[in-house]
């Protein structure tokens, strides 16, 4: 019913099994521009009944399939009259935004090793956390030694700015931030929302003057929204924010895609990396970590290519390194 655990199922070799997923996976997975889309679970993507939205759970759709199991995630309150309605076992596999919290409680690993269990892919599970563990410690173990002093402070605007500071339709924009996205510490930076109360968070103009940081950081998930940068640097209210005065305004890859796609994260480890520690990460290959991340998780080569291409911003930034 999310995402997320079809990707990890797909992930662990069992995506031949699955039947239906949310709304959103057709596009989380892969946007359908591109010829991932038409190559993910052996091309049946395009066709794959949707069972859920975000407002709604089309039961009778699933009891048609007879699944053997529903895989859902913590923001279902109650599984038994879930399973109930649908006359099958429902695993809660995880949170929804796991996929950037690097750790078995409540994490990603966590998430997998159900997963995992579930599937009878115990093995598969075990080397796909290695892998994450291994694209994580890769950049923490250089990070990890800096001085604080030496790690830039870092705003987040984790869903962008394509309408400007706030909307008040979504309830979010420029001023909506995550106190606590693992990948920015990792990447040896300072979050400045770290501390404050909430996850996800809107917080005043003033406030991110106050902060004051080193880098504005944007989601972007579409072409349509790497012109967000222009919009941050050239606003007359931010221009007392050193990242406005340097120019350390960046689009990243968006980690949410109802829920928390955990290869857009590692995407944004190894490339915020870059960003705020050039010098230490000279020779790191994005493009080929990326793809190489991409077929972890996915089964085909070349979608980070893709994805670079598609969204415009990467692809520029990588043919200036």
């Amino acid at each position: 019913t999310e995402p997320n655990s079809c990707r990890i199922v797909i992930a662990l070799g069992d995506g031949d099994k699955v039947v239906a997923s949310e709304q959103m996976a057709k596009s989380c997975l892969c946007p359908d521009t591109l010829e991932c889309y038409n190559k993910i679970l052996d091309g049946r993507l395009p066709d794959l009944p949707v069972i859920t939205t975000s407002n709604e759970i089309n039961y009778e759709l699933i009891v048609s399939l007879y699944p053997d199991v529903v895989i859902t995630d913590t923001s279902t309150t109650d599984v038994q009259e879930f399973e109930n309605k649908v006359g099958c076992p429902c695993i809660i596999a995880g949170a929804r935004d796991c996929g950037w919290i690097y750790s078995y409680d409540d994490g990603l690993y966590g998430q997998i090793e159900v997963l995992g269990e579930l599937l009878e892919r115990e093995d598969e599970a075990n080397e796909l956390i290695s892998f994450i563990e291994s694209e994580v410690e890769m950049i923490r173990s250089v990070t990890e030694t800096l001085d604080e002093s030496e790690k830039p402070t870092v705003y987040f605007a984790s869903r962008g700015a394509t309408k400007g500071f706030y909307d008040p339709t979504q309830g979010r924009d420029f001023t909506r931030t995550q106190t606590d996205y693992e990948p920015i510490e990792i990447a040896g930076g300072i979050n400045v929302a770290k501390g404050c109360e909430g996850i996800s968070i809107n917080v005043g103009i003033e406030q991110i003057i106050d902060w004051n940081p080193d880098y504005i950081i944007l989601a972007c998930s579409s072409p349509d929204s790497k012109d967000a940068v222009d919009f941050i640097l050239t606003s007359p209210d931010l221009q007392s924010i050193a990242a406005v005065q340097n120019g350390n305004v960046y689009n990243c890859f968006a980690p949410p895609c109802r829920g928390a796609p955990p290869d857009r994260s590692l995407f944004n480890i190894i490339y915020m990396a870059k960003l705020f520690h050039p010098d230490k990460f000279e020779d790191l290959d994005l493009e080929k970590e990326g793809n190489e991340i991409s077929k972890a998780f996915l089964g085909v080569d070349g979608v980070f290519t893709e994805y670079a291409d598609y969204l415009v911003w990467p692809r520029e930034w990588l043919n200036s390194q």
